[in-house]
């Protein structure tokens, strides 16, 4: 689980640096507010951890609008998860929404079946439980209050589908407790849509969860499940595999399949989509490292072929020497209809006076490789990213978001 202490610690010292907009064409960048002020005494606050931003079209323009997610910190023990939704296009306010004490995941999706985006988020802190955000009805772009729709695990990651054939979607959650070796299942009532049943849990070869996306694997229309699991540490060295489950006829997930071994790597994002364009939907994954003299943040991808269901070795691309390696989106950012990367990251301050911030993207190479094609310097700390189409043009744009609930916006 994050450490709400140590992320505080690295980030006190830069959370209040200003955005220095000239220096950031040819982008067009919009911040959005929040937070910041002296500090109360205590030696921590007030601050901002962000731990998530995500582009969706909430009040269907055609424009995709940013939603953000962070813990606020007024001090020591004072402390609440905010989900802020920045609408695009529209001479609207933000809205901020309180999601238990450290939300650390989002995902977005149509809930409740009106037709209008939806949120969940997962919070590694206070109850450790699951929240839902539904659309107010009668204020598109809006959310109501959020709701706590499961508690009693630790969840970690969090990803919406149908995930038992009824046509509505669930929630699938990673969870890190340790030991429990499981993903948990919040199937929603069809009866009442935005309720859950009682979690059920999917049993998994290791000791807890802590990355999952769905997708379709096998071709059949129904939504399968990847997954990152955490094995036992060699040492402190973490190991981790990829796990795959797919949804069978009757609506059940079937056995965890596992993928190759990773040592020294730590999955930050995972996505499902077509690398190549074979009509077989491959495995992306993102990894850092905590100790960078032996492992290389990487850009892994498990090709799907040449029969579904097959996996070739994973396809690795090494990001040794690149600063700014916190985070990644995965999404089509040539126009090729090919799923090409960005990532992003700061470069803590040290030789130069304040953190850096730096934006990487990445085209595809072929086989399952990628290959750099530019690299963009900010002068204030970026830890998230996310894709989508901002502007309506029907092109992903970028969007990285730092401290103070800042966010810059890439075309």
């Amino acid at each position: 689980m994050p450490n709400p202490v140590r992320a505080e610690s690295s980030l006190r010292r830069h959370c209040r640096l200003l955005i220095a907009m000239s220096i950031l064409t040819p982008i067009l960048a919009s911040c959005g507010g929040g937070g910041g002020g002296d500090d109360d005494g205590d030696g921590i606050g007030p601050f901002w951890v962000p731990t998530d931003v995500a582009v969706a079209d909430m009040n269907g323009d055609g424009r995709g609008d940013i939603v953000t997610l962070a813990q606020y910190a007024a001090s020591q023990g004072n402390r609440e998860g905010r989900l802020i939704a920045h609408p695009q296009g529209v001479a609207a306010a933000a809205q901020t929404s309180i999601v238990g004490r450290y939300p650390w995941r989002l995902a977005m999706g149509d809930i409740d079946g009106d037709g209008a985006v939806d949120a969940a988020v997962v919070d590694v802190d206070g109850s450790r439980g699951v929240w839902v955000l539904l659309q107010d009805p009668n204020n598109r772009g809006r959310f109501l209050a959020a709701r706590e729709v499961a508690t009693g695990f630790q969840p970690y990651a969090i990803a919406i589908a149908d995930l038992n054939g009824d046509a509505v979607p669930d929630l699938a959650v990673a969870d890190e407790s340790s030991g429990a070796a499981r993903l948990m299942l919040l199937h929603q009532d069809p009866a009442q849509r935005g309720t859950f049943r009682p979690a059920v849990s999917l049993a998994v070869p290791g000791r807890s969860t802590t990355a999952v996306t769905t997708g379709d694997l096998d071709g059949d229309g129904r939504a399968d499940l990847a997954l990152t699991i955490a094995l036992e540490p060699a040492g402190y060295t973490p190991r981790s595999v990829i796990g795959v489950s797919l949804q069978k006829a009757d609506g059940t997930m079937g056995t965890v399949a596992t993928l190759t071994q990773q040592t020294g790597l730590l999955v930050e994002r995972m996505k499902i989509a077509d690398y190549d364009g074979d009509g077989m939907n491959d495995v992306f994954g993102y990894f850092r490292t905590s100790d960078a003299a032996r492992y290389d943040p990487q850009l892994i991808v498990w090709l799907q072929g040449p029969t579904r269901g097959s996996y070739a070795a994973p396809a690795s691309t090494s990001m040794r020497g690149l600063n700014g390696t916190m985070d990644a989106a995965i999404a089509d950012l040539d126009g090729d209809n090919r799923p090409d990367a960005a990532v992003a990251g700061y470069v803590p301050a040290g030789a130069q006076p304040q953190p850096q911030g730096r934006l990487h993207r990445f085209t595809q190479s072929g086989g399952g490789l990628f290959a750099i094609v530019s690299t963009t310097e900010m002068s204030f700390d970026v830890s998230r990213v996310a894709a989508g189409d901002v502007d309506g043009d029907g092109r992903n744009d970028l969007v990285v978001l730092g401290s103070e609930d800042r966010y810059v916006v890439f075309r």
